[in-house]
């Protein structure tokens, strides 16, 4: 990285009418005003692709391959009306010599009427970007018929997809210093930079981001016919999450210098000072030698994968029943992991990078009955576990690490976790009509034929419930509202002796906020068996 050349052009001003609306509010207890953001976006894709298939004795090739020229153009206001939210903190009381609300006192809608939010942001940036990427692919497939009770399919896939850039280089990361103790502005070389845009890097990479060149894709899969009516089938394979580079370009465009953005918090400790938020004044002048920018990508970010492989028995008993025996495994590398970050010199920002891993067992017995004398039906139970850091590919939400400096701590189930799975279903046709028991001609035919019974249901553990924890000081001072891990209090019980649909966990284990990070922790509760019919 180098220092950036001197600015040569201005912010784009804030007062075009694209840009009008209302602010956002947000509150803990209750639903806000939100304004839709507005949009408009022209997706051009060129493609050139062709595929080549090739027999040759027991063996059926497939080659081919893919080239795509992507180009995006749009023009959004992100947050330029600003955005305002309620807590509570204001109208709290405070234990004396501590920054702990005291329990039940403090309404969100209180502070609104004073006109005292805790956080605020602001977001708007050029009247329009143009993005453009490349990427491309090669594959290779054989479909071989070793014997006439076994086949083997093979294949190799190679996945390029380049990261965005912007046609004028008007994007900004932030380059992150070791521990994350320093994190400074790096433009592209060839941006023109606004005036005033102070102490900035410059990257030859006008993408910011290195190119992840490393995608093999194998594939293989195995089917063996052992008996007259047995067959194994078994495979593996790697899938690529391809579409995050389009998210994080978007992020990179809203950024200062090209952007004005701002993300201000009130300590507790500041209410009776100046430095206060206010309706009237949400978005106070910040120095000169502050950072804004509110996003940040590692330059070495690679892009997600998960493995999947499998193996199922099926077996053919008598009277067209099937039975399935089976195990799937997946386990997901590189993905997603969002940290909220407060560093010196710096608005808070999030600070995005590929750490996160998933792992996922799961075995299965299914058998099913083929339509058969008016009768089929079906069922099937899975057992399963999944653990992971990243319960998301791509980072959908703002679901930050609880501790950015230990990303092991959030290693646990899966929000999507369920042990237990039965499902079933069954179709019965109605013995009347033609080519049936009863009923076979007459007006009575023409009133009972064509008439079936069918029906599905699920019976399953329940779904992890996480309690969404609203206006924590933590969070706020990170720059997030709302968080899904809750601050406990550490000796009492999660549960209670006499759960009711009031209180079906002990309520008072979970704190409003927590000054400390590093003592906060989080944790989930399993809701009761649920059945559906």
């Amino acid at each position: 990285m180098s220092p950036a050349p001197a600015a040569r052009e201005s912010l784009v001003s804030p007062t075009i009418p694209f840009d009008f609306g209302l602010p956002g509010i947000s509150f803990t207890s209750f639903g806000g005003l939100i304004d839709p953001t507005p949009r408009r976006e022209l997706d051009q894709t060129y493609t050139i692709s062709d595929t080549l298939n090739w027999n040759r004795g027991k063996h059926n090739w497939r080659f081919g391959g893919d080239y795509r020229r992507i180009l995006q153009s749009f023009e959004s206001a992100r947050n330029a009306e600003g955005s305002f939210v309620f807590t509570g903190f204001a109208t709290s009381q405070y234990a004396s010599g501590t920054t702990q609300p005291i329990v039940n006192t403090g309404y969100d809608f209180a502070d609104f009427l004073l006109g005292f939010p805790q956080q605020t942001s602001l977001q708007f940036g050029a009247s329009a970007y143009n993005f453009r990427a490349n990427s491309f692919d090669f594959f290779a497939q054989d479909d071989w018929r070793i014997l006439p009770s076994l086949s083997l399919n093979l294949g190799l896939r190679y996945e390029y997809v380049g990261p965005y850039t912007e046609a004028h280089d008007r994007i900004a990361n932030l380059e992150v210093g070791q521990g994350f103790g320093t994190a400074v502005p790096v433009v592209p070389a060839g941006a023109v930079l606004p005036t005033g845009s102070g102490s900035l890097l410059t990257s030859s990479n006008p993408a910011l981001v290195n190119p992840d060149r490393n995608n093999f894709a194998p594939r293989i899969g195995i089917a063996w016919k052992p008996a007259q009516k047995t067959v194994v089938r078994a495979g593996y394979g790697i899938n690529y999450n391809l579409a995050q580079y389009g998210t994080m370009i978007q992020n990179f465009a809203f950024q200062p210098p090209f952007a004005n953005t701002a993300t201000n918090s009130t300590n507790v400790t500041g209410l009776t000072s100046s430095a206060q938020l206010t309706l009237v004044d949400g978005f106070p002048t910040a120095s000169q030698t502050t950072v804004r920018n509110n996003f940040a990508v590692n330059p070495d970010y690679a892009l997600g994968y998960v493995q999947i492989w499998n193996l199922d028995i099926q077996h053919e008993f008598r009277g067209n029943v099937v039975l399935n025996v089976g195990y799937n495994g997946a386990k997901g590398t590189r993905l997603d992991s969002e940290r909220a970050l407060l560093v010196t010199g710096n608005q808070p920002f999030i600070y995005e990078s590929s750490e996160g891993d998933s792992i996922l067992h799961a075995a299965s017995v299914r058998i099913r009955r083929r339509m058969s004398k008016n009768l089929g039906f079906g069922a099937q139970y899975v057992f399963s576990k999944s653990l992971d850091d990243a319960s998301s590919i791509g980072g959908s939400g703002v679901i930050v690490a609880q501790n950015p400096f230990d990303l092991p701590a959030d290693r646990g189930l899966s929000g999507f976790n369920q042990t237990h799975k039965f499902t079933g279903n069954w179709i019965y046709d109605f013995p009347f009509g033609e080519n049936h028991r009863f009923a076979q001609k007459g007006a009575l035919a023409h009133i009972l034929s064509n008439w079936q019974w069918s029906g599905d249901f699920t019976v399953a553990s329940g779904l992890y419930f996480t309690p969404s924890i609203l206006g924590g000081s933590v969070d706020i001072a990170r720059g997030v509202s709302g968080s899904q891990r809750a601050n406990v209090v550490p000796g009492q019980p999660i549960s209670l002796p006499n759960p009711s649909a009031l209180e079906w966990f002990n309520t008072a284990r979970v704190l409003r906020s927590r000054s400390e990070l590093r003592k906060s922790c989080w944790f989930r509760l399993r809701r009761r068996r649920t059945k559906h019919h």
